[in-house]
Order: structure tokens, then sequence, then C-alpha cells
């Protein structure tokens, strides 16, 4: 049984576009579970981890020479039941505003089927920078989203506060 994520492989190719998966695979020992008995290999646990935590594939229109139409997607495949969670998610990402600002496009597609073995339908929703609407505060540049990253990183310290440094003796640290 295909994915969406296959499927819509499939269908942007046929629409013209070269198509690239940006998801990657990510493999943890189960710690839940031991090693096997016989062999001792490590149960493994896998996670995807999408482009910027919201784009599972890049795709690619080539264009005329002469009239450069052609364009580049970034792409959010799920299913029909997860879509709103999906639109949700990248509309609360700032790297999709800047990837929108950058002139690429947005795509969700959404897959369902109304009855076992019938037809996949495929839903497509294009999000444009007119959604961000409701989030001027997120940033314009790259340059302003690392420096939203950075500080978030920092503690949430009142102004003209500093935090206190004092040297701490080898002895006294515990482990």
């Amino acid at each position: 049984m295909a994915t969406p994520q296959q499927r819509t492989r499939d269908l942007l190719t046929a629409r013209g576009y070269l198509v690239g998966t940006v998801e990657k695979w990510k493999k943890f020992p189960d710690r839940k579970k031991g090693p096997c008995s016989k062999c001792g290999t490590q149960p493994m646990i896998e996670i995807s981890a999408d482009l910027w935590e919201i784009f599972d594939l890049v795709a690619v229109k080539p264009g005329d020479l002469n009239m450069s139409s052609g364009h580049i997607v970034f792409v959010q495949t799920t299913s029909r039941n997860h879509h709103s969670t999906r639109r949700n998610k990248i509309l609360a990402s700032m790297e999709a505003k800047l990837v929108l600002l950058s002139g690429a496009h947005i795509l969700i597609q959404s897959w369902r089927q109304k009855e076992p073995r019938a037809k996949w339908e495929v839903f497509d929703e294009w999000i444009g920078i007119g959604d961000y609407a409701q989030a001027p505060h997120y940033p314009n540049t790259v340059e302003e989203l690392m420096e939203i990253k950075r500080k978030a990183k920092l503690p949430d310290l009142p102004p003209g506060t500093e935090m206190q440094y004092e040297p701490m003796d080898d002895s006294e640290i515990p482990f």
C-alpha cells in the first residue's frame, strides 16, 4: 500500500515536477526493550524528521527559458484526517514564511479514500503569504529569524540583571 508521500511523488511527477524527498529517518536504540537473547542486537526505534520540521518533499518544475515560468514547491503530505493539523503546523513555522518570501510555493497535499478499495482522492491547499497576516511578528529575513532563535536560548531575566558567576572548586562537585 502506497503512503501519502509516495502518491504525492507520483502525482507531482505526472504533473511535470522533478521531486525529491527532504524527510530523513533517524534511528535510536529502544531503551524499553532489552537486547535479543540470541544475537544481542538492540531493537531500534525509527522516527522521521521533516525539513525544518514541516516539509516532506521539494518539487521543481522547469520553465521555458524565454518565459522563466518554472517554480519551486515545498510539499507537506498527509492523510485527509490530519490536513488541518499540518496546515496549523506550517502557519506556526517562521521558516515557512521565509520560504514564501523567497519566491517558492508551499503545498499541503492530503489523501483519502471514501470507501475501502475506492480510488484515492487528493486535496491540494496552497499556502500563501497572506495566510501569515495574523502573525506580523514573524521575521522577514534570515537574520531576524536567527536573532529570535538566539534569544530563545537565553534565560528569561528581567532587564538590567546579570547572571552571577562564582568559580567552584572541583572538590565541591558532587559527581
